[in-house]
C-alpha cells in the first residue's frame, strides 16, 4: 500500500510540475483560448498550437498539436487543467486513448498501468525543452528594448 501511495504522490508531483512549466511558457492562456509558438529541432523549427476549452469554473481542457519536424507523424495531446489544485494531467495521447479507466481495467492493446506516468513525463520533458528552445511565432520586441 505504501508503494501505491508513493506512486500517486510522485504522479501528483509531476502534474504540479507540468502546471508550473506551462505557466512559464504562456501566462496568456488565462486571457486567450489559443496560443502557438515554434521550437527548434536541429536546424528545423516545429509548430506547437495550444487550444483551451473551458469545461467549468475550475477545470479547462487543453488540446496540444505538435508538428513533427521530420513530418512522419504529428503529435496530439489532450490535457486537463485543475485550476484549484494547480495541476495538469495528460488524458489522451495521439487521439488513441479515449477513456483511461476503461483501457486500464481491461488492459487492452498491451498497455501498462504506468502509461499515465509515461505520458506526463513526456509532457514534462517536452515543456522543459520548449522553455529552453522555444521561439515566438510573431516578431515581438519586448517594451524594454
Amino acid at each position: 500500500m505504501f508503494k501505491t501511495y508513493n506512486n500517486l504522490k510522485n504522479l501528483h508531483n509531476l502534474y504540479e510540475q507540468n502546471f508550473i512549466l506551462l505557466s512559464k511558457i504562456s501566462g496568456q492562456l488565462d486571457r486567450e483560448d489559443f496560443f502557438s509558438f515554434n521550437f527548434e529541432v536541429g536546424k528545423q523549427s516545429s509548430l506547437v498550437e495550444i487550444k483551451k476549452i473551458k469545461l467549468s469554473k475550475f477545470t479547462d481542457e487543453l488540446d496540444f498539436f505538435i508538428e513533427d519536424p521530420i513530418h512522419i507523424k504529428n503529435i496530439s495531446l489532450k490535457c486537463r487543467i485543475y485550476k484549484e489544485a494547480k495541476m495538469i494531467e495528460v488524458i489522451e495521447f495521439q487521439n488513441f486513448h479515449k477513456d483511461l479507466l476503461l483501457i486500464f481495467s481491461k488492459n487492452k492493446y498491451g498497455l501498462q498501468k504506468d502509461e499515465r506516468i509515461q505520458w506526463n513525463l513526456f509532457m514534462n520533458q517536452f515543456l522543459n525543452y520548449c522553455i529552453h528552445h522555444g521561439l515566438s511565432v510573431e516578431n515581438y520586441l519586448s517594451p524594454r528594448i
